[in-house]
């Protein structure tokens, strides 16, 4: 990775939004660990252990890669935080086509957060694939 700025500008209210969405991601990791919901049982538990330790350690690192404006650090944060939504996002549509219809909206906001959190990996990884493209082009000139 490319060790240029921070691609965003600093805003801030970019930044206000990013620090307390992604605080809230470590809130709601770590309340699932200290305190599961009781409706799971079996793998689900399992599954709800795994998406509260990967969304409370991904937003903890998109926390301080926005503090630090480096999205070196924000990159894995968001895959860990990805793959934390994934597994919520899993069990919310289990529970949506089997017992608990009234779980659709919660379901239906995990495929907009894992979008969302998507496209933001996507941002970053063209926006240095194209760095990367200018400084090659740059060593091959002077070469």
């Amino acid at each position: 990775m490319l060790s240029s700025p921070y691609p965003i500008p600093s805003l801030r209210i970019w930044k206000a939004a990013m620090l307390i969405g992604w605080a809230a991601g470590v809130a709601a990791g770590v309340w699932v660990l200290v305190s599961p919901p009781k409706s799971y049982d079996g793998i689900g538990l399992a599954l709800t252990i795994a998406w509260g330790i990967m969304l409370a350690a991904g937003s903890l690192l998109v926390t301080l890669g926005h503090v630090l404006r480096t999205y070196q650090i924000e990159l894995p944060g968001l895959a860990f935080s990805l793959g934390g939504v994934v597994l919520y996002g899993y069990l919310s549509w289990e529970a949506t086509l089997t017992d608990s219809p009234g779980s659709g909206p919660r379901a239906c906001l995990m495929i907009l957060l894992a979008a969302l959190i998507i496209a933001r990996l996507r941002v970053l990884l063209y926006i240095d694939r194209r760095g990367r493209r200018i400084v090659e082009m740059q060593e091959e000139i002077q070469a």
